[in-house]
């Protein structure tokens, strides 16, 4: 049964090792399951074989197949490297360069299943994503990316030739230092001061006693006994659910207020789980 088995053409792959030819198999299920039976939209792929130090050199550079040259690259690359030979991090099982045509890394110690799952994750997934993301289209030419990329290499190489390379490395550092702080392209909402957080926690629990005091002024189970010695009626005590107190106890101390995290977080006491009267 086992020889029958590995001999059967559906395979795509037998064993552990992947040869070219099985991942060219490979990719030709992957592209008719993705763009054929899911619909898939995706820019043509290219598929590069890589191994770990290039993969390496690729983190350093910070993922582009074509760079300037710049000292923080070596430096970056020097610090992956030894980390990974000490077996201190591992290294991705690809890397996906938003391009057109969209250019996948596959690491060359993969197993030939390993290589199946990032040529569907990568190859299909996203590079269906870069084509089809609002931001990527907006402000993204993939067909010019590596053109750009090679015009920048060349343009940093000429500056340094007519300006010395100490000027332009100066300039450059300052660039990367201010790289991470860009603008923002999508606006987010904005983050509630501790007054206002403050404000709005209040008006929930406020939301939980009232209906709290609503389901325990309609049962029937607790209406009031009728008073034989003329005396005042003997109401329910009218606290809180098990379940709404659970949820005021979760809550957490607001950044910035009095109860922040520099100080120990201050549960409710008594008197604040007790029903407020309406």
């Amino acid at each position: 049964m086992t020889v029958v088995a590995l001999m059967n053409p559906e395979f795509l792959w037998t064993g552990a090792e992947w040869s070219f030819a099985d991942i060219e198999r490979t990719y030709a299920a992957v592209e008719r399951i993705g763009l054929g039976e899911m619909g898939l939209t995706c820019y043509s792929n290219q598929i590069e074989i890589i191994s770990s130090e290039q993969m390496l050199d690729a983190y350093a550079s910070v993922g582009m197949p074509v760079f300037y040259s710049h000292w923080s690259f070596g430096k970056h690359f020097a610090r992956e490297w030894g980390r990974y030979k000490q077996g201190h991090s591992g290294l991705a099982y690809e890397l996906v360069i938003n391009s057109d045509p969209c250019i996948n890394y596959l690491m060359d110690g993969n197993t030939m299943t390993t290589q199946a799952l990032v040529l569907a994750h990568a190859a299909m997934g996203h590079n269906h994503f870069f084509r089809n993301n609002e931001l990527f289209r907006s402000w993204t030419d993939a067909a010019s990316i590596v053109d750009y990329l090679v015009f920048a290499r060349d343009y940093v190489a000429e500056q340094e030739r007519i300006h010395g390379r100490a000027a332009v490395e100066c300039f450059l550092d300052a660039c990367h230092a201010l790289r991470d702080y860009g603008i923002d392209r999508a606006r987010r909402p904005s983050k509630l001061s501790p007054a206002r957080e403050r404000a709005r926690q209040r008006l929930r629990d406020d939301a939980d006693v009232s209906q709290v005091v609503s389901s325990t002024a309609s049962s029937p189970a607790t209406a009031p006994r009728a008073s034989t010695s003329g005396s005042r009626p003997s109401w329910p005590s009218r606290r809180r659910t098990s379940s709404t107190l659970s949820r005021s106890m979760r809550r957490t101390s607001i950044p910035g207020s009095a109860n922040s995290s520099a100080s120990p977080a201050r549960w409710p006491s008594i008197s604040t789980l007790r029903a407020r009267p309406r």
